[in-house]
């Protein structure tokens, strides 16, 4: 590995100004930065250790908000009775990222800002991929079965955030520091796709770290659940997965279905959105919700496979939503 600068802020002012220096790179859990750093895949000159700066930790009820802070494990999201009581499918989604081990080092702001997984870029050998500042993507031609079947924009990696899908689903938000102060960003904006910049996933400035996110009261206590498809429990990244809220009793006012992996941001399913509102969960109107919810995929040679597993999940997360 090569060698870099190792840095340690107190506070998010220091680290948000040690963060300025060129190549200088912000550690959260380190669970996805340091593999980087190993394979050289984005140049490092400086290291931000985030963990020094205290109050960045918290999951509590803020006036009504669930507030979680950005450092705070993703095991200790999963096992928080407030998270699994207001938001359960933010529980359910942090208690299926890869491994314990993982989940004991990872934190919320390091999953929601990681880099792609697509093999493509994580082969040093590859420098013109797009994500390498290059001029070619090679799932395009090549074997394309983790990329995303929506919204690739000649680049066709996935987000593989399975926190980012739940979040999604719960219109949460994410608070921002940076040199010029606090920003407070919609999790429908915080995400970057390749139509705007293939270098980057989320709208964070280098010199930029999440702090918080927020979830409103309006999205807290009503059903929500996450389910993911992955070829193994434990370790693997989705192949296809889901987020999903329905608020309404008896005639659902407001539902929100995100797809994660699918696409290079999490993916709403607007048009199953609209359709659910102002109908109950019936097993036709769910049936008729997730062949909505795959409307306008298109698929690359090898990940046809992911749209009838989309159909298969919403179908499973409306029906366990119809259930409560």
């Amino acid at each position: 590995m090569k060698s870099f600068e190792y840095t340690r802020p107190t506070s998010v002012q220091e680290a948000v100004q040690l963060l300025s220096a060129q190549n200088a790179r912000a550690l959260g859990g380190g669970t996805d930065l340091l593999g980087i750093m190993k394979d050289a895949l984005l140049p490092t000159d400086r290291v931000v250790d985030l963990k020094g700066i205290q109050g960045l930790d918290h999951i509590k009820d803020d006036a009504g908000t669930l507030a979680i802070g950005a450092l705070a494990r993703l095991g200790d999201i999963a096992s928080s009775s407030l998270v699994s009581q207001k938001a359960p499918a933010l529980a359910q989604a942090a208690g299926l990222v890869a491994s314990p081990q993982i989940r004991n080092m990872g934190t919320l702001g390091g999953n929601l800002a990681q880099k792609v997984r697509c093999w493509y870029f994580r082969d040093a050998d590859r420098t013109d991929c797009y994500k390498r500042n290059g001029s070619y993507c090679y799932a395009v031609l090549g074997a394309s079965d983790l990329h995303a079947v929506f919204g690739g924009a000649a680049c066709f990696a996935v987000h593989p955030s399975d926190t980012a899908t739940a979040l999604s689903a719960l219109d949460a938000s994410v608070v921002v520091a940076g040199p010029k102060g606090q920003r407070t960003v919609p999790i429908a904006s915080f995400f970057v796709g390749p139509d705007t910049d293939y270098l980057r996933e989320t709208v964070l400035a280098p010199d930029e770290i999440i702090t918080e996110v927020r979830v409103p009261p309006g999205a807290l206590g009503a059903p929500s659940v996450f389910l993911k498809a992955a070829p193994r429990r434990s370790i693997d990244f989705a192949r296809t997965s889901v987020g999903a809220q329905v608020v309404g009793t008896n005639v659902i006012q407001t539902a929100r279905i995100a797809l994660g992996a699918v696409a290079p941001t999490p993916h709403r399913a607007t048009k199953a959105e609209a359709f659910l509102e102002g109908k109950s969960l019936a097993a036709d109107t769910i049936a008729q919700a997730a062949e909505l919810a795959a409307d306008g995929a298109k698929p690359l040679a090898s990940n046809a496979y992911k749209v009838p597993l989309i159909k298969g999940l919403v179908r499973q997360a409306l029906t366990a939503l119809a259930a409560r």
